[in-house]
């Protein structure tokens, strides 16, 4: 196009010269009038070809520095501040309890390190890490993904725990941070030997914890055993609320609760994990009886019912951490598997735990006194719904009613006569 233009231009030129001799034909005139047509429209492709080419290479280059941010195998932008990771929690509370645990102890292996919390309901979570050093905030788990490259590295955790693929800036951590190059390098151990039940969570998450409990580990220290780090306490220093509510004050109570995570999506009225509500009422009517001193509280939120015979109850009617701080001031927590019951572990209150379907050797902490099902149990994730219906057949599973509403009484007072 450039030459095009320059012989445009010569032939303009011997136009010029030949007005200037006063030697021009009525054709010549004609041509030359054209040829200044043809000049102008040039100078117009030319300008408008130079933008075209300039916004392509504009435009590649915008490409690639997409290309380079996303890429699997590339290190985050220059201008990200490093020693900063971020945690994406999948699962419910009880998950979140653990993960707090497991953050609190990372944090204490690395060194001088900020971390940020992704989770569905983080205002509900927030408490578990407000009081761990180096926490910055929770944030929902929908902004995970456009965030995420901006951190150093970052953590998919549930029952699981892995760095997320092409995130973590490995030149980084190579260099600089050994103990966490080993952390990142036992994950990968981990989950390259269980990338089937990690892909397929949490399908398979009955069968893994049959694996993994014959090995002798459980829920609640897998994560550090997975990060290669040490556990060094149940307890966790929890955010609680200013103070207990008024019907409560000067009294000495005990704590029971029935319910489920409301975001396990479920057709029936109550789950295959949840004790028959008659059973919970048989176990406060045995309580009352023996010690007539103690008030006994339903804790609780959306999910579960009301259980008759309990002196208070504020299920539903307490915000999160109004409910965390009457759980931490209670004599005893009585409840089937359910996330209060690892909450009441991180506040170092012991609970009597009902199991059914879960798996118990999986689930349970020592420090509790955990009852478990005369019949069958252990069937969580035998069918993909066997949350909604018993995989056995029963309207009514089997493992959590055959439990003896006797023997819960009779070990919550054994147990309150020791304290």
């Amino acid at each position: 196009m450039i030459q095009k233009k320059f012989r445009l231009v010569e032939k303009h030129r011997a136009y010029r010269k030949k007005i200037v001799a006063n030697r021009l034909s009525l054709k010549e005139k004609i041509s030359g009038r054209y040829q200044e047509w043809r000049l102008s429209r040039s100078n117009t492709q030319i300008v408008s070809h130079i933008a075209r080419r300039l916004y392509q290479k504009i435009k590649d280059k915008l490409r690639l520095s997409y290309s380079v941010h996303n890429s699997i195998h590339l290190s985050p932008p220059k201008k990200v501040k490093q020693n900063i990771f971020c945690i994406r929690i999948t699962g419910g509370i009880g998950d979140a309890v653990i993960i707090a645990r497991m953050a609190r102890d990372l944090v204490a292996n690395i060194g001088e390190y900020q971390f940020d919390i992704y989770f569905q309901s983080p205002a509900v979570i927030r408490p578990f890490f407000s009081k761990i050093k180096g926490f910055r905030e929770c944030m929902h788990i929908d902004a995970f993904d456009q965030t995420k490259h901006y951190y150093q590295f970052s953590l998919i955790a549930n029952q699981f725990v892995y760095f997320e693929d092409g995130v973590a800036n490995l030149q980084e951590i190579t260099a600089k941070h050994p103990k966490l190059l080993s952390i990142f390098s036992n994950t990968v151990a981990t989950k390259n030997k269980y990338d089937r039940y990690i892909r397929l969570h949490p399908t398979l998450d009955g069968a893994f914890s049959d694996i993994a409990t014959k090995q002798g580990h459980r829920r609640y220290t897998y994560l550090h055993h997975t990060l290669g780090i040490k556990y060094t306490s149940d307890l966790l220093d929890i955010e609680l609320a200013s103070q207990l509510p008024s019907a409560l004050l000067d009294k000495n109570y005990i704590t029971i609760h029935d319910g489920w995570d409301g975001n396990f999506p479920i057709k029936s009225h109550r789950p295959t994990k949840s004790v028959p509500i008659e059973k919970w009422a048989e176990i406060v009517a045995l309580i009352k009886k023996e010690r007539s001193d103690i008030t006994i509280v339903q804790l609780g939120g959306a999910t579960g019912s009301n259980i008759d015979g309990v002196d208070i109850n504020f299920k539903n009617k307490l915000s999160f951490d109004q409910a965390t701080t009457v759980l931490s001031k209670s004599l005893l927590h009585i409840d089937a598997e359910s996330g209060l019951v690892h909450i009441a572990a991180s506040l170092g209150v012991r609970s009597i735990v009902l199991f059914g379907p879960t798996n118990s050797d999986w689930f349970s902490y020592p420090s509790n006194i955990n009852i478990l099902p005369k019949e069958c149990g252990n069937c969580w994730w035998s069918t993909n719904n066997w949350m909604e219906k018993c995989p056995a057949g029963f309207d009514i599973p089997i493992c959590t009613n055959s439990i003896s509403a006797k023997l819960v009484a009779k070990e919550a007072v054994k147990f309150l006569s020791t304290v």
